[in-house]
Order: structure tokens, then C-alpha cells, then sequence
């Protein structure tokens, strides 16, 4: 292989984006879920780690007091924090970081300022 060829095949390499990979979020049965309840979460559990998902559990639970699944598996308090990391996988739409940085960049500058108590109440009156 040439040089020319090893450099372009790096370039590629380089400019060729990444496959994104496939998010899958579950919520964990309550503590006094039944044995089918967990045997079905369990299931749906190895299911998206044969297929390569990454695999996102919402539990209440502290992080002690939870069964464990193996390092292919991550924990949140709340579903919120859970799609914050999804967003922050998927791919910029602006050639940013990620989507999720996207959506920072979008939200600066929209904030509202405060508004006079009297002109909210004028406001109020008029609806």
C-alpha cells in the first residue's frame, strides 16, 4: 500500500461518521413487582445487550438495594437524566459535539427577563 493510499484511507477513517448506538431505556418494576414482572425485565434486559444497545434502567432504588446486570447496563434516578445521555450519544445536526450540545447552544439567550408586577396583572386582566 502506497502512501497516498494510507493517507486517504485515514481521511476517510476520519470523515466517515460513526454508527450510532441504538438507546434502550427501561423502567424498573417496583420493589413488590411479581416474580413475572422481574423475570420479564430481566428478559427485555438481554434482549437489547444481544443486540448492542446501550442499555439505560430508570430505578428509584439506591444504587445498593438494586440487583446487578453487568457493566453493559447504567442506572439513573429519572428518566430525565436518562434522555440528557441519549442526546448526548446522538449526533450533532450543526456538526456540534451532540444533539444534546445543540440544545444548549439553542437555549442560551432564551431566557425571560422579569416582568413589573403591575404589567403581569394589566396582562392578566386583559385575558
Amino acid at each position: 500500500m502506497s502512501t497516498l493510499e494510507r493517507r486517504l484511507t485515514k481521511l476517510e477513517d476520519a470523515f466517515l461518521t460513526p454508527p450510532v448506538q441504538a438507546f434502550c431505556l427501561l423502567a424498573e418494576p417496583l420493589t413488590g413487582a411479581t416474580i413475572e414482572a422481574w423475570d420479564e425485565h430481566r428478559q427485555q434486559i438481554e434482549e437489547a445487550k444481544a443486540r448492542g444497545d446501550f442499555v439505560a434502567i430508570v430505578s428509584p432504588v439506591r444504587q445498593g438495594d438494586r440487583p446487578r446486570y453487568g457493566k453493559e447496563v447504567t442506572y439513573y434516578a429519572s428518566e430525565f437524566e436518562a434522555r440528557l445521555v441519549e442526546a448526548s450519544m446522538l449526533p450533532s445536526e450543526r456538526g456540534n459535539d451532540s444533539l444534546l450540545a445543540d440544545a444548549v447552544k439553542d437555549a442560551r439567550g432564551n431566557v425571560v427577563g422579569p416582568v413589573a408586577r403591575d404589567k403581569a396583572r394589566e396582562v392578566a386582566r386583559d385575558c
